[in-house]
């Protein structure tokens, strides 16, 4: 019997195309024992195990927007997602509040306590 190959894991980046969410998933490959199989045809392929512990034939075609329940959901590689966030959304510089007073002014002419 060939030894049980290595885990392997895959990461996809999701975009909800309804509410724009965007969620990255990590899914551990697992490969059937083509010994098992009970199909004349050959072994079953790949499935996916998401972090669950739910098996899918390919997260690729059963992406859910975990937010808004969505099923228009884009798959792009990993980080891909959080790049074209911060794109869009760039980081605002820092910087300090102070409270800012009206100045009062005062006309030209004698201080206000009689000029003595």
């Amino acid at each position: 019997m060939p030894p049980e190959p290595d885990p392997v894991t895959e990461t996809f980046a999701f975009a909800c195309g309804d509410c724009g969410e965007t969620w990255e998933s990590t899914f551990r490959v697992v490969f059937p024992d083509p010994a098992a199989s009970a199909d004349p045809a050959g072994p079953a392929v790949q499935e996916y195990v998401d972090e669950g512990g739910n098996a899918l034939r390919s997260p690729l075609a059963a992406a859910v927007c975990p937010k808004c329940g969505g099923r228009t959901v884009h798959v792009m590689a990993p980080g891909f997602a959080d790049r074209a966030h911060a794109a869009e959304h760039p980081p605002r510089p820092h910087h300090e509040h102070s409270l800012h007073l009206p100045h009062r002014h005062r006309a030209a002419g004698p201080p206000p306590d009689g000029g003595a």
